[in-house]
């Protein structure tokens, strides 16, 4: 049975923030039920490098799973971070 999984993300992408997130994304993309995941994201005010490399890790992820990852509201913040380091494209910022 195909169902929607939603994710409010947090106001810290950072290094010291990701690692309960990371176990959270592997639990979204590895439930078979789940085609696909909104992700909340007007909540991030800091975002590094390896929370934007969390966020593609899921983008993959979902996509190697055939789930549909789609954004509600990403933070300018979040979006500024992901187009610094030449990831805005790649998390599927348009």
């Amino acid at each position: 049975m195909a169902q929607t999984a939603e994710y409010e993300l947090p106001e810290s992408l950072t290094v010291a923030a990701i690692h309960p997130i990371h176990e959270q994304f592997e639990r979204l993309v590895d439930d078979q039920a789940n085609d696909h995941i909104i992700l909340h994201a007007s909540a991030v005010q800091r975002a590094d490098t390896a929370g934007i490399q969390l966020l593609y890790a899921l983008v993959v992820a979902a996509k190697e799973r055939q789930i549909t990852l789609s954004w509600n509201s990403p933070s300018e913040k979040l979006r500024t971070a992901a187009q610094v380091l030449g990831m805005a494209g790649h998390l599927g910022f348009h």
